[in-house]
């Protein structure tokens, strides 16, 4: 082959890999339109964003994303999968989307992509009375329980100056052993550890933010257009004061 041919195979043969992976991404949005279904995710143990009541997944996110569905003409269809499990069901293409309060970090834009925000966050702990925690310096020799794969646990090993680091599948079993004395403080975003104090009545103590976190909903890399829609969604959620209900809703 002479080079000319040779340039010109190159660029069909780009051409057609080119349209390959934009029919990629746009068949998982047609694949969900026609199918009218959407499959959605979410850890449903880390109340109020998504927990399980009486046999029936619940929450912030539940609401929002039927609210989602219901404007791409679909209906939500809900998988309830463990936080570590999460990010392998998107990626293998169980599920289209996640939709279960997942924070922003860089190891995790790598693998999957986030929508704009639709709650803005922040890492903080809940303690016993007698435990003094006014920052996370005071996490320094403290048994910290977080929950297996969160904010929380990455926070806490970021700073690797806990006496312990205790793991659980499930938020409130962390939150629990904290109550019970098992463990000095419970770490995870606010908005989770303030209302499941509230909901429990608990004696623990609640701190202030540690940080900032922003909140999005998730989609695979190449789902570009499904991606956009959602995001057009969440602006106009947000224009339209829907996200403010939400949060009056299961934080006030």
């Amino acid at each position: 082959m002479n080079l000319k041919k040779w340039i010109q195979a190159g660029i069909l043969s780009c051409g057609i890999a080119a349209s390959v992976v934009g029919a990629a991404s746009a068949d998982t949005l047609d694949g969900i339109k026609q199918a009218g279904v959407i499959v959605m995710a979410n850890g449903g143990s880390f109340p109020p964003f998504g927990y399980v009541e009486n046999g029936k997944m619940v929450g912030f996110d539940i609401d929002l994303g039927n609210e989602i569905a219901r404007r791409l003409g679909v209906r939500a269809q809900w998988e309830k999968i463990d936080f570590t499990g999460l990010l392998p069901a998107l990626i293998s293409k169980r599920v289209d989307m996640l939709l279960t309060a997942m924070t922003w970090t860089p190891e995790r834009a790598q693998r999957i992509t986030f929508s704009t925000p639709y709650y803005n966050s922040g890492i903080a702990g809940a303690f016993r009375p007698g435990t003094k925690i006014t920052g996370p310096a005071d996490l320094a020799g403290k048994i910290v329980a977080v929950q297996v794969g969160s904010a929380g646990e990455n926070f806490v090993r970021t700073l690797g100056t806990a006496k312990e680091v205790k793991t659980y599948n499930d938020f409130l079993l962390a939150f629990s052993d904290v109550e019970a004395g098992r463990a000095d403080v419970v770490v995870n975003t606010l908005p989770v550890v303030k209302y499941s104090a509230m909901r429990r009545n608990s004696h623990l103590t609640v701190s202030d933010t540690w940080d900032k976190r922003d909140v999005g909903a998730n989609t695979r890399l190449e789902d570009k257009k499904l991606l956009e829609a959602v995001n057009a969604i969440i602006a106009d959620l947000q224009r339209e004061g829907f996200l403010a209900k939400l949060d009056a809703k299961w934080f006030k």
